[in-house]
C-alpha cells in the first residue's frame, strides 16, 4: 500500500472512531448526553475535514487533529448493557 493510502486510510480510521460511539443506557439523561456528544463528534469531523480540504489537503494532518479533538470529547455516559433476558441496564 503507498503511502498515500495509508495516510487515507489512517483518515478513515479516525473518522470511524470519532463517530462509532457505544449506545447509551435506557436512562433518559444518558441518551441526551449521547446524542449531545454524536453531534459535538460530527461537527468536529465535519469542519476538520472541511478545513483540510481547503488548506493542507494533508490526510495526516487531518486524522491527527480528529483524533485529537475525539480524545478531549470523552464518552461521559453510562453505555448500553444488556442483562440476561434481553433487555438493558
Amino acid at each position: 500500500m503507498s503511502e498515500r493510502t495509508e495516510a487515507h486510510v489512517n483518515l478513515l480510521d479516525a473518522v470511524v472512531a470519532a463517530l462509532d460511539l457505544p449506545l447509551p443506557s435506557i436512562e433518559a439523561a444518558d441518551e441526551r448526553i449521547y446524542y449531545r456528544l454524536l453531534e459535538r463528534r460530527a461537527l468536529a469531523v465535519r469542519i476538520t475535514l472541511a478545513a483540510n480540504r481547503a488548506g493542507t489537503r494533508d490526510p495526516r494532518l487531518a486524522a491527527a487533529v480528529i483524533r485529537t479533538r475525539t480524545a478531549e470529547e470523552p464518552v461521559s455516559y453510562t453505555p448500553f448493557e444488556p442483562d440476561k433476558a434481553g433487555e438493558g441496564r
